[in-house]
């Protein structure tokens, strides 16, 4: 039976120390301290570099979620602005196209004889008052716009009125789809102008025909 056991060359005489006797010799429970610390500090210092970071990182986004929030409530905000810009843009628009489909309208329809002095549109009409006690009225159409108001001027010549230019111009607003499809003929009525035409001037009739808009 053979023993084996090494030689230390560096210090003749002295046995080296295998790793195991490096742990159970007289000195062992101390470097086994100063190892376990060794390792100790070397995961803790994996710990500090891999964990901390991230933790940092997480403390910072989550102290940022209430200024996204804000900057999101802001962004809310104009964008509840600019929709609201694009709907009045969009019924400005349409606006404008129907007043221009109506003034061609005006202009395909118009006699020679008659000369337009006012187009306009009022508000709707009020709606009647409620008596106390009265329930209030469900499903009744109401008109969306109101009144068309046509003013137009025709000279004061001998004999009857104009009323046929006046009616074929009435019939014509009337079958043209630009107005028909909005409006319906209210009222229409011929007056002596208000004086104030220069002299040598003939005088002048007022014709004011008034459309309502069609119940939706």
């Amino acid at each position: 039976m053979s023993t084996r056991f090494a030689i230390d060359l560096i210090h003749p005489g002295h046995v080296a120390d295998t790793w195991q006797d490096w742990f159970i010799d007289p000195q062992g429970r101390r470097r086994l301290i100063l190892t376990a610390v060794g390792c100790a500090v070397v995961l803790l210092v994996v710990v500090i570099a891999l964990v901390l970071p991230t933790r940092i990182r997480l403390s910072q986004d989550v102290g940022a979620i209430p200024k996204l929030r804000a900057d999101l409530a802001t962004r809310e905000g104009d964008l509840n602005v600019i929709r609201a810009d694009l709907q009045a843009l969009s019924l400005e628009a349409k606006r404008q196209i129907r007043w221009a489909e109506m003034l061609i309208a005006f202009r395909q329809q118009i006699p020679p004889t008659l000369r337009l002095q006012r187009v306009e549109m009022g508000g709707p009409p009020p709606a009647p008052p409620v008596q106390p006690g009265q329930p209030q009225p469900q499903g009744a159409p109401t008109p969306a716009g109101g009144e068309l108001r046509i003013e137009a001027l025709t000279p004061l010549r001998p004999g009857p009125p104009p009323l046929i230019e006046i009616a074929q111009f009435m019939g014509g607003l009337m079958k043209d789809p630009a107005i028909s499809k909005r409006y319906q003929l209210k009222s229409w009525e011929i007056k002596q102008a208000a004086s104030g035409t220069a002299q040598g001037e003939r005088e002048q009739l007022q014709v004011v025909i008034i459309l309502s808009e069609k119940a939706r």
